[in-house]
């Protein structure tokens, strides 16, 4: 079986195929303005460099988010019309949950943090737990200092992606040894890793809706904000998933 991976959640965009063996093929930018030409472009090369065919792909995964807005629309768009194109599933993978698989079963806590703007981070807590990934604080666009707060500082925990290289002197401010960092190539999500996961996910058959799959966003826009602030609309933000 081959999967077609894409990731355009932040400006690391790639693609890549992958089978139940081997990574076929991976093509990354670290672009994000090129992300709409870059997907296409990229996805070609690698069908062209590997002898392959959209049509041998047996589904196509795809990063929902958090991350990017526009990254994050452009890639789920595209999924979803090369799935319906070629008549295949898609599968929408958690952009957090498939940076935390850099480094897969590891002994320590994971946190990814992506840089969210707006002095936040998009973050989560992970744990392997019998080389599964298990879920300890939800996914949030939150400050970097809140998260930080609810980490226990006794306990070694991984930073990893572009929020905790932004915020790393904070973060070593307040774990000191406890906060440990991997090299430079762990930090972006890649579209070998979106892939293998929605390999997984094939396996399993555990598909998502074509017509209904939509980015995870954990806030409104600034388009969304601004229309709410000038319509003087009642509704209030949206809360983030789950609490800590």
């Amino acid at each position: 079986m081959i999967v077609l991976g894409i990731e355009t959640a932040t400006s690391a965009g790639s693609v890549a195929l992958v089978s139940e063996n081997e990574v076929l093929a991976e093509y990354l930018l670290n672009n994000m303005r090129s992300h709409a030409e870059q997907v296409l472009r990229g996805i070609d090369h690698i069908i062209a460099d590997t002898g392959r065919s959209l049509e041998e792909c047996e589904a196509i995964a795809v990063s929902i988010g958090p991350g990017a807005f526009t990254g994050l629309r452009i890639g789920v768009s595209t999924a979803k019309a090369l799935a319906y194109a070629i008549h295949k599933p898609i599968l929408g993978i958690s952009t957090l949950e498939a940076l935390a698989w850099n480094l897969p079963f590891i002994s320590d806590y994971v946190c990814p943090m992506l840089d969210a703007r707006k002095k936040e981070v998009y973050t989560a807590l992970y744990q392997w737990v019998d080389r599964k990934l298990k879920v300890l604080i939800p996914e949030q666009a939150v400050s970097p200092l809140t998260m930080i707060n609810h980490l226990d500082r006794s306990q070694k925990i991984l930073f990893l992606g572009s929020g905790s290289i932004l915020y790393a002197k904070m973060i070593c401010a307040e774990f000191g040894e406890k906060a440990e960092f991997p090299p430079l190539y762990h930090s972006f999500p890649r579209a070998s890793i979106i892939a293998s996961l929605g390999l997984n996910r094939l396996v399993l058959q555990q598909f998502d809706n074509v017509e209904t799959l939509v980015p995870t966003y954990l806030r409104l826009s600034d388009a969304e904000i601004n229309w709410a602030k000038k319509h003087d609309s009642q509704y209030s933000l949206p809360e983030s998933n789950g609490r800590f």
